[in-house]
């Protein structure tokens, strides 16, 4: 059975989906662009990573549940890669098994720089 997950600590939803969806052990979180970091890359991934944690944080769980991360980055190259990866692994640092993730180049997302989706365990 499907569940919405809410959280007042995430932007909302600003289309037809929701921020993430419960179903069985598992959280889907919608992407979650970064744009309320800043224009540089390193403050986009951040805020990204930090709406999805308040998002799994609904259900009890956290970034060392994630299983799965599909990461977009605008105007992806070597030095969009760097900063992204830089933060990123600042992020995931005290975790022992990190998540699955593939890195995409995305040149049309809206009014961000970064967006990033995850597939969660729930603790």
């Amino acid at each position: 059975m499907k569940e919405v997950i809410e959280s007042r600590n995430a932007p909302q939803p600003s289309g037809a989906y929701s921020q993430g969806i419960k179903s069985g052990n598992f959280i889907f979180v919608s992407g979650q662009d970064g744009a309320s970091g800043g224009d540089t890359i390193a403050g986009q991934t951040a805020a990204s990573l930090e709406q999805i944690n308040q998002i799994l944080a609904e259900k009890g769980s956290g970034l060392e549940n994630i299983v799965h991360m599909t990461c977009h980055i605008s105007g992806l190259n070597e030095s969009t890669a760097k900063e992204f990866n830089r933060v990123y692994a600042a992020y995931f640092n005290e975790v022992k098994k990190k998540p699955a993730r593939i890195t995409t180049g995305s040149q049309l997302l809206s009014d961000a720089k970064v967006e990033i989706t995850a597939i969660a365990e729930l603790s």
